[in-house]
């Protein structure tokens, strides 16, 4: 985090998700820092409980893995790595 995204999170007064003001008698709603899991980024100040709602299940979620134009160059890297991983690992295809 940045200097400036961490005084914004100390200065914030509600939560970026809900848009609910936070209580300080709320002591399972604490504030904390949100970020993007994928890219790092800090998105703002959210309740505790509201980050819990929004984590992603890897069981229920799936990412698809796309590829495309493999007849280029850097496709060969790609192909000759995953046939490293796939040695390494022992995994069946």
């Amino acid at each position: 985090m940045t200097a400036k995204q961490e005084s914004a999170f100390q200065k914030a007064t509600k939560c970026h998700i809900c848009d609910r003001k936070y209580k300080a008698e709320e002591t399972e709603n604490i504030p904390v820092r949100d970020h993007c899991h994928i890219t790092g980024k800090y998105r703002g100040s959210v309740h505790k409980n509201c980050k819990l709602k929004l984590q992603i299940s890897p069981d229920t979620i799936k990412i698809p893995v796309i590829f495309h134009n493999l007849k280029g160059y850097d496709s060969h890297f790609i192909m000759q790595k995953l046939g490293e991983i796939i040695e390494e690992d022992d995994i069946s295809v």
